[in-house]
């Protein structure tokens, strides 16, 4: 994941993520490739006993309420799963743009909205990067946007190479719904 590091690292400017924030964190509604999950889960299996109750009770407690609010691997505003989290997890925050069917998309991530990444040049009026507030503000990088698409991530050269299945996607919710069915 150097690859998505280098890409925070060149918008540390920008960036006000830190452990504790987990606003992202806030929505299990999130699409997760059977790998990633398979990865999470092994993270999981890798957790003390103490704190996979406390996950196995917030995944009982989403369930059954059907309430999608927060991940259960986020525990007091920290993730419990930190090496083994999703792409989207490992993304989120970054100015990102993809290209569905020749249609070009660009992401702010909502947390600039909240006062957090890239904030200080964000548009609200024009839901926008003010390229006027960059300059004003002295920034030494620019904003950019990265094509860090899931679609875009999952057809790497590297990914190709090694010849990796992502598999099937699905909500976050709904991948720990069959998980406790099994467990």
């Amino acid at each position: 994941m150097d690859y998505i590091n280098q890409k925070f690292e060149n918008q540390k400017e920008y960036i006000c993520c830190s452990k504790g924030c987990a606003l992202c964190c806030k929505t299990i509604g999130i699409p997760f490739s059977k790998l990633e999950f398979e990865y999470l889960i092994e993270g999981y299996n890798r957790l003390d006993d103490t704190t996979k109750n406390i996950v196995n009770n917030k995944i009982k407690k989403l369930i059954n309420n059907e309430i999608e609010k927060e991940c259960p691997f986020l525990i007091n505003n920290i993730c419990s799963v930190y090496k083994y989290r999703g792409i989207i997890c490992r993304t989120f925050g970054l100015l990102t743009f993809s290209n569905d069917n020749g249609k070009e998309e660009y992401n702010i991530p909502f947390c600039a909205h909240k006062g957090l990444n890239y904030a200080n040049v964000y548009n609200s009026e024009m839901n926008k990067i003010s390229e006027e507030r960059v300059k004003e503000l002295g920034y030494s990088e620019e904003p950019k946007f990265y094509a860090l698409d899931r679609s875009l991530l999952f057809n790497l050269k590297l990914v190709k190479d090694l010849g990796l299945d992502f598999g099937e996607s699905k909500r976050l919710i709904d991948w720990l719904k069959e998980f406790s069915e099994k467990n």
